[in-house]
């Protein structure tokens, strides 16, 4: 099949001089239907979701390139189903590491900029549970992105849900308040420094107060962020003030 193995197998091609069991063959198809939101109708691929077997060809590519520049991208995946979602995840993340193992092959690393990948509801991905039934893209950027000037931001409220040796790896924690003990613990045990003294104080944190623990800083740093809508209050006020008036004249 090729590079149309997709298309070849949701269009039903049988493969040539290659015997597969036909369970096997339509459970793959039914993944690849509901995974990619794609069927098969007068022998052609209707794609209903969106993947596309023309169009989009360099999206991933074009992204990739735009975190190379030092731009943030944000991709909204809030719409599509959690499988779709790790995929399209795990698709960008796997370029990005690949093009950064290649730039450290070939010395040039240092020019470009560290690339950091935010997710959230980070034990979806690098949960104990998921890495038992095998390692994807994300636990090996928390091990060794590094390496590469490539870092994961991993957001969650259920740290213990995480492996200790993942959470050892992320260097700099912010921790926000934490009312359950056992994800206080699994965040205390990993940190950088001992924070077995702070169990309470990281429970009784308000909104906006967070530790900060890092391998770059000799001490855990107590920090209070800023509502954004009252940090920027002053410059939307101003912005409003300033805004023309194009109404025209009143006769």
């Amino acid at each position: 099949f090729g590079d149309k193995w997709i298309e070849n197998i949701v269009m039903n091609i049988p493969l040539q001089n290659v015997q597969f069991h036909e369970g096997t063959v339509a459970v793959i198809k039914r993944r690849l239907i509901s995974l990619l939101d794609v069927n098969s109708s007068n022998n052609e691929i209707v794609c209903n979701g969106i993947f596309d077997t023309n169009s989009g060809l360099t999206t991933i590519n074009d992204i990739v390139n735009e975190l190379e520049q030092a731009k943030t991208v944000i991709i909204d995946t809030s719409h599509f189903k959690g499988a779709t979602e790790l995929l399209i995840g795990s698709l960008i993340s796997t370029e990005v590491l690949a093009r950064y193992q290649m730039y450290k092959r070939q010395n040039t690393l240092h020019q470009k900029p560290v690339i950091s990948i935010v997710i959230e509801e980070a034990p979806r991905v690098i949960g104990k549970e998921v890495l038992e039934k095998g390692q994807n893209i994300f636990g090996t950027i928390a091990r060794e992105g590094r390496k590469f000037n490539v870092g994961l931001c991993a957001i969650t409220q259920l740290p213990s849900l995480i492996p200790r040796e993942i959470l050892a790896n992320m260097n700099t924690k912010i921790i926000l308040g934490i009312e359950m003990a056992a994800e206080r613990l699994a965040v205390i045990e990993s940190s950088a420094q001992d924070l077995s003294q702070d169990n309470r104080n990281i429970a009784s944190l308000d909104k906006g107060e967070a530790l900060i623990t890092s391998n770059f800083a000799r001490f855990a740093t107590p920090i209070k962020a800023d509502l954004f809508e009252e940090y920027a209050e002053k410059d939307i006020d101003k912005g409003k003030q300033e805004k023309l008036n194009f109404s025209g004249i009143n006769m």
